[in-house]
């Protein structure tokens, strides 16, 4: 869970309720079936306000950028961010497709419950662009279609942003959009209160109906998310230091206060101060750079989630034995890399992230109960990730001026 804000702490019940759904299931067999409609009504809960609610944060975070955050190096970081993001969707794509975490349970009455229903999907890059753009954004949100909805909310966002530059950040629709959001995420703590009670019945249910074998991927799952994050982070390391001309064995060290912060607090709004400190007094990043690019990132760079979120949703879709091919992976890449901006600032964020990427894949909803309950894990791998990266995307900033890293202090001469 990186909430990237305000910290809510619903992960140890959670984590118990997996484990206790875990063995009523293996004790109670198929009968627990009949309490998955507890899990239905909770997830319904969420998804009531997750459009909406993914909507406000992009449209609050675009919204609020000024015209210093869109000209000279904010626009330079913005640009980082989105690159940065979309490779490592695809990064995650592509370490999920060839270590097949979620492979290994064909013939269960899992894959063959799916199989009827779901099959290979083949599109075409037309299509799968032209689904990028609804023609009604209310028959959008109705459909619960993510992609039209997103970008309906950037172009919104800007929007926003070039009137309240215009009109000294005054804008009703800003100001409404802002507490609207608020207003949702209330809600969805409030749902998240709950949140042990439908784990609980989802798994128990699971378990009871399939058996132990659903949990066997989930090890493997989690090796590869780790392995996929710290490959990643390596490429990341090599990239900078190369454009930067800094040494990674100084470049870690520097970088290792915050990076255990990020991993202990699996916030990001929390580590924040500390990795503005080391980045101007540890590694010599220049201030105004490090001003606006570290806070810019909480909200617009999520490496870590855009990993996540990639390699969850193609881990289901292999232990549920369906297939995708082609534009398909271009579609989960785009909207991997879309939803990233939105579910980091939700409590129990791993949840909330796969109540929003599970259904636009056509994968079951069920799945989401027995990952729900790695949440501090997986809050932890990505965490460390979206901090590291948002330092990572300032120095490639500042690569670009004289003074942009004072190499004095970073070579411990000052």
């Amino acid at each position: 869970m990186d909430t990237k804000g305000r910290i809510a702490n619903p992960t140890t019940l959670i984590v118990i309720s997996m484990v206790l759904g875990v063995g009523a299931g293996i004790v109670g067999g198929s009968t627990l079936v009949e309490v998955q409609f507890i899990g239905d009504i909770f997830f319904r809960l969420i998804q009531m306000c997750i459009v909406p609610f993914v909507m406000c944060t992009i449209m609050e975070a675009v919204g609020g950028l000024t015209a210093r955050d869109l000209s000279g190096f904010g626009l330079k970081g913005i640009v980082w961010f989105a690159v940065s993001s979309i490779l490592a969707s695809v990064f995650g794509i592509v370490s999920t497709l060839i270590f097949q975490p979620g492979a290994g349970l064909a013939g269960s009455a899992l894959v063959e419950g799916a199989s009827s229903a779901t099959g290979a999907t083949s599109t075409t890059w037309q299509s799968t662009l032209t689904d990028f753009f609804g023609s009604n954004i209310v028959a959008s949100m109705q459909s619960g279609a993510m992609v039209p909805c997103i970008v309906f909310a950037l172009a919104l966002g800007l929007a926003l942003s070039g009137w309240r530059q215009t009109h000294a950040g005054d804008c009703v629709v800003y100001d409404f959009v802002v507490q609207l959001g608020h207003l949702l995420l209330n809600i969805i703590r409030a749902v998240m209160k709950i949140a042990p009670i439908g784990i609980f019945c989802y798994v128990a249910a699971m378990v009871g109906n399939l058996g132990t074998e659903i949990l066997v991927p989930l090890i493997r799952y989690l090796l590869v998310l780790g392995g996929t994050v710290g490959a990643f982070l390596v490429l990341w390391i090599v990239v900078v230091c190369l454009r930067c001309k800094l040494s990674p064995v100084m470049l870690v060290r520097k970088m290792w206060r915050m990076s255990a912060m990020a991993i202990g607090t699996i916030s990001s709004a929390v580590t924040l101060p500390i990795e503005m400190d080391d980045a101007k007094r540890r590694i010599g990043l220049r201030e105004d750079i490090a001003d606006l690019i570290l806070p810019l990132g909480m909200p617009l760079n999520s490496n870590g989630a855009s990993i996540h979120l990639a390699v969850t949703a193609l881990t289901i879709a292999q232990i549920y034995g369906m297939t995708f091919s082609g534009f398909d992976y271009v579609y989960l890449a785009v909207i991997c890399t879309m939803l990233s901006l939105a579910n980091a600032v939700a409590p129990g964020a791993a949840l909330v992230s796969l109540t929003m990427i599970v259904p636009q894949l056509g994968l079951p909803l069920a799945s989401v109960g027995i990952f729900a309950g790695l949440e501090y894990p997986v809050g932890a791998i990505r965490t460390i990730l979206n901090v590291d990266s948002d330092v990572y995307c300032a120095l490639m900033v500042a690569a670009d001026y004289e003074d942009g890293i004072d190499r004095a202090v970073f070579d411990d001469k000052r």
